[in-house]
C-alpha cells in the first residue's frame, strides 16, 4: 500500500532558532555547488552544477508549483544527491515520470522536482535531456544538450511554525491572530487540500499586546467569517478560517461572507455553529481534493467515481477559481451527496471557553481539528492535585493541568463530548496542553524498526509475563531491542523513566497521582526533565502521570486504571510499534474492555516514524468460512500523515484506485486463506483476524487461519483469543 499527500513529508529535524526577518528560502553559491537553504527547518539541499553559479533573482511564477524564491544561471548539467528523490515534469507541472531509472527526454521545457532536506525545482527551456536513475542509492546526474540558462527555486517543507504571533486576553486580536494562521499555506488553488501545501501556521502565545510579525503573507482570500466576539466562537471557527484563507470579524450573528456579497449565514447556538463549521470545513477539504485530480499529482480517485457525477459541476473546471468562487459552488451542493466521503478528522478538541486554549489553535488548525467548546473558562476544576484534596486522597506533587480535552473517532468515550472539568476526564478521553505539539517540534520520534522499549514489572511473576509474551514466539513487528526490569530501585526507575533514548516505556509499578513507587520510595513523574517519547502507565486512575510525562517531553502517553494481561500489552506495544496512531492502537488492542483509559497529547500521535512515507493502514479480515474470508481496509490519519492526504492500497485481488485517508472499504469479493496469509507481511498495515491482531512474526499459517474462523463461527460475540495477538498454537 502507498500513501501521498502532495509531497514527500520531511524527517523529523530539531526545532532550530531563526530571526523573523529570514526569508523561508536562501541560495548560497560554494564553488559549483548551489546550497537551497530552508530557515523554517534549518537545513539545506546541495544541488551541484558543471560550473560555479552566478545566481540572480528570477521571478517564481516562472513555476507551475508554488515556490518561496528563485534564482536563475547558466549550466550543462546537475547532480542530485542520492537521498533525495526526483520526479520530473512538463514545465507546466505535467508529471513525466519518477527519476528511479535512466531516462531521455526529448526536446522540450522540463522541471525537476526534488524533494531531498528541502524542496527544490530546477528548470530548463528547449533542452533534450540525458539523466541517471537512482537505481542502487546513486546521484542523479542530469545533462543537458548544450549550455543553457536553468532556474532553481525553493520552498520550505515548512512542517514548523515559521513565526509567533503574541495575543492579549482579547477575543478580537484573537480574531485578528486566527485571521493570519493562513500565512502559512502555499496554493490558493484546490491544491491546498493537500497537506503539504498547507505548512504549519504560527503560534499563538499570550503576550501583553497583539503583535503579528510584518513578514506573514497574510491571505486575501475574499472570504470573511463573522462571529460574536467571544473566544467560544473564535475557537469553534478557526480551523475553517484557516483552511479558506477567511478575515475572522466581530458581528452580532454569525455569518459566511464572500466577496461577491453572498452571505450565507451560521447558526449562534454553539453546538449547532460547530457542527455547521465541521460540515463546511469537510465539504470544501472533498470538493477541493475532487478538484485537484488533474493537478500537481493527478489521480483517479474513489471518491470521484462515487459522487463526480451527482455534483452540479465539473470539479477540475474550479481548479483556478478564487476560493469565494469556488464556495459559491460548493455550497450548492446537497449535503447528502457528500456527507458519507466527508473526511474523518482523527482529531476533535475541546477547549474551555476563556483565553488558556488560544495557545493550542495554530497546531490544531495544522490537523483541521474540529473545536468544540464546554466547560469553565479557567482550568481549575481538572487540577488532579486540587480534586484529590477535595477528596482527602494524596497526589503527586506539581501535577500538570490539562488545557483541553479531545476525541478520537477510533476510540469513542462513553457519551457526548466530554467536558475539560470533568474529573477523572471520560475514559478514552485524550488531555490536551500545547507541550506535545511543541514536543513533537522539538524532538525526533524512533523510526519503525528501531524501537527500544523498556517494561518496569512489580513482580517476579509480572516480568516472567513480560518475557513469555516477547519471546514466544518473538517481539512484535517494528520493535528492535527490548528489556524488562523488575522492582527497580529509586535510582533504577528514574534512570529508566527518564531515558530518552527509550521509544516506548510500559510502567506497571503502582502509582499515587505523579508518583511511582518502587523498592525504596517514590518517583515522581512531574519532577522529571527527560522521558521516553511514548509511556503507558498502569494502575494510573487519572491522566495525571500521562500527563506529566508529556509536560516534561513525551509526544503522548498513556493512563491505564488497570493492569493488563502482558499478551495485551505485547500486541499494544507493537501497534504502536507499526505508526498505528495512539488512540487507534488502543481499540485495536481492546483495552478498554478491560480497564479505563485515558490519554495525553493528541490521539492522533504516533509513537515511531514509518519507513515509508505515507499513512498506516488497517485490514480487518471477517471469517465467512473457513475457506473464505470477508476484508474490509482503511488507513488512519495521524499527526503525521493529515486529512487531504491519498491512500493508495495495492491489492492484486482488488483494482483499486487512490481515496482520502481515513476512507473505509470493502474487497469486491471474498478473500481465500492463503489471500489472507498474504497480507500480514504488509509492512504499512496491520491485519486484523476475526478480532486478533495478527503480527508477521506470530508466524501465522493456514490452519491458524482455519481455527480462528471456526472460533469466530461459533460465537460471533467473543472475538477469537479476546483482542490480543494470537499464538495459534492449538485448539
Amino acid at each position: 500500500m502507498t500513501g501521498s499527500n502532495g509531497d514527500r513529508p520531511a524527517d523529523d529535524h530539531p526545532d532550530d532558532d531563526h530571526s523573523n526577518d529570514d526569508r523561508r528560502v536562501t541560495f548560497e553559491t560554494e564553488g559549483e555547488t548551489l546550497h537551497v537553504r530552508d530557515a523554517i527547518e534549518g537545513e539545506r539541499l546541495s544541488l551541484r552544477f558543471d560550473r560555479e553559479p552566478e545566481p540572480r533573482p528570477a521571478i517564481t511564477d516562472l513555476f507551475a508549483l508554488p515556490v518561496d524564491r528563485a534564482v536563475s544561471f547558466d549550466a550543462e548539467s546537475f547532480s542530485i544527491p542520492k537521498y533525495s528523490t526526483v520526479s520530473v515534469r512538463e514545465s507546466g507541472g505535467e508529471f513525466v515520470a519518477e527519476l528511479s531509472e535512466d531516462l531521455e527526454l526529448s526536446r522540450g521545457a522540463y522541471c525537476f522536482d526534488v524533494v531531498g532536506a528541502t524542496k527544490a525545482f530546477v528548470r530548463a527551456v528547449d533542452v533534450e535531456v540525458s539523466a541517471t536513475g537512482m537505481a542502487g542509492g546513486r546521484a542523479v546526474e542530469v545533462e543537458f544538450d548544450g549550455p543553457t540558462t536553468v532556474t532553481v527555486g525553493g520552498r520550505s517543507l515548512h512542517t514548523r511554525p515559521e513565526a509567533t504571533i503574541s495575543v492579549p486576553d482579547d477575543p478580537e486580536a484573537l480574531m485578528t491572530a486566527v485571521s493570519a494562521l493562513g500565512s502559512s499555506i502555499a496554493e490558493a488553488s484546490p491544491e491546498r487540500s493537500w497537506p503539504t501545501l498547507r505548512g504549519y501556521p504560527p503560534r499563538i502565545r499570550r503576550g501583553e499586546a497583539l503583535e503579528v510579525p510584518d513578514h506573514l503573507d497574510i491571505p486575501d482570500a475574499g472570504v470573511e467569517i463573522a462571529v460574536p466576539a467571544a473566544y467560544a466562537d473564535v475557537y469553534r471557527v478557526a480551523p475553517l478560517a484557516y483552511y479558506l484563507g477567511a478575515t475572522v470579524v466581530s458581528g452580532s450573528d454569525p455569518e459566511l461572507r464572500l466577496e461577491s456579497g453572498y452571505v450565507e449565514p451560521l447558526p449562534s447556538e454553539g453546538p449547532a455553529l460547530e457542527r455547521r463549521v465541521s460540515e463546511l470545513l469537510g465539504t470544501t477539504l472533498l470538493l477541493d481534493s475532487l478538484a485537484r485530480t488533474e493537478g500537481y499529482v493527478p489521480s483517479d480517485r474513489y471518491e470521484y467515481e462515487r459522487i463526480g457525477g451527482d455534483l452540479p459541476f465539473y470539479p477540475p473546471n474550479l481548479a483556478d477559481r478564487p476560493m469565494a468562487d469556488r464556495l459559491m459552488e460548493y455550497l450548492e451542493v446537497d449535503p447528502g451527496t457528500v456527507e458519507p466521503y466527508l473526511p474523518e478528522w482523527p482529531t476533535t478538541a475541546v477547549l474551555r471557553p476563556g483565553p488558556s486554549g488560544m495557545e493550542l489553535l495554530g497546531h490544531l488548525a495544522h490537523l483541521l481539528a474540529p473545536i468544540r467548546v464546554r466547560g469553565s473558562s479557567v482550568a481549575t476544576a481538572s487540577d488532579d492535585r486540587e480534586s484529590s484534596r477535595k477528596r482527602g486522597e494524596p497526589a503527586g506533587s506539581g501535577s500538570p493541568t490539562a488545557v483541553a480535552a479531545a476525541t478520537a473517532p477510533t476510540l469513542a468515550v462513553d457519551e457526548g463530548t466530554p467536558n475539560p472539568d470533568d474529573v477523572p476526564l471520560p475514559s478514552g478521553t485524550a488531555a490536551l496542553t500545547a507541550a506535545a505539539y511543541e514536543n513533537g517540534l522539538a524532538r525526533s520520534r524512533p523510526t519503525k524498526g528501531d524501537l527500544r522499549v523498556s517494561l518496569i514489572a512489580d513482580s517476579d511473576e509480572r516480568a516472567r509475563a513480560f518475557e513469555r509474551a516477547m519471546t514466544e514466539p518473538g517481539p512484535p513487528d517494528g520493535v528492535d531491542s527490548w528489556e524488562v526490569l523488575v522492582r527497580p530501585t529509586r535510582e533504577e526507575l528514574r534512570d529508566r523513566l527518564a531515558d530518552p533514548d527509550v521509544g516506548l516505556s510500559a510502567c506497571s509499578l503502582p502509582i499515587d497521582g505523579t508518583r511511582v513507587a518502587c523498592a525504596g520510595g517514590v518517583v515522581d513523574v512531574a519532577a522529571l526533565e527527560r522521558v521516553p517519547t511514548t509511556t503507558v502507565f498502569e494502575r494510573a486512575g487519572r491522566v495525571a502521570p500521562a500527563l506529566a510525562s508529556v509536560d516534561a517531553g513525551s509526544l503522548a502517553s498513556l493512563a491505564v486504571d488497570g493492569t493488563l494481561d502482558a499478551e495485551r500489552v505485547r500486541t499494544l506495544v507493537g501497534l504502536l510499534a507499526s505508526a498505528t496512531p495512539l488512540a487507534a492502537s488502543v481499540t485495536l488492542a481492546r483495552v478498554r474492555e478491560h480497564a479505563g483509559v485515558r490519554l495525553a497529547g493528541d490521539p492522533s500521535a504516533i509513537a515511531v516514524t514509518p519507513e515509508r512515507a505515507g499513512a498506516q493502514g488497517l485490514v480487518r479480515v471477517r471469517s465467512l468460512s473457513e475457506t473464505e474470508h470477508a476484508v474490509t481496509w482503511r488507513s488512519f490519519p495521524s499527526t503525521a500523515a493529515r486529512v487531504g492526504t491519498e491512500y493508495h492500497p495495492l491489492f492484486e485481488w482488488a483494482d483499486t484506485v487512490p481515496e482520502l485517508i481515513g476512507t473505509e472499504r470493502e474487497a469486491p469479493r471474498p478473500l481465500s486463506t492463503a489471500e489472507v496469509l498474504d497480507l500480514v507481511p504488509e509492512a504499512d498495515s496491520v491485519v486484523e483476524l476475526n478480532g486478533t491482531v495478527a503480527f508477521e512474526r506470530d508466524g501465522l499459517v493456514e490452519a491458524d487461519v482455519r481455527r480462528s474462523a471456526r472460533r469466530a463461527l461459533a460465537d460471533r460475540s467473543a472475538p477469537a483469543e479476546d483482542g490480543i495477538s494470537a499464538r495459534f498454537d492449538g485448539e
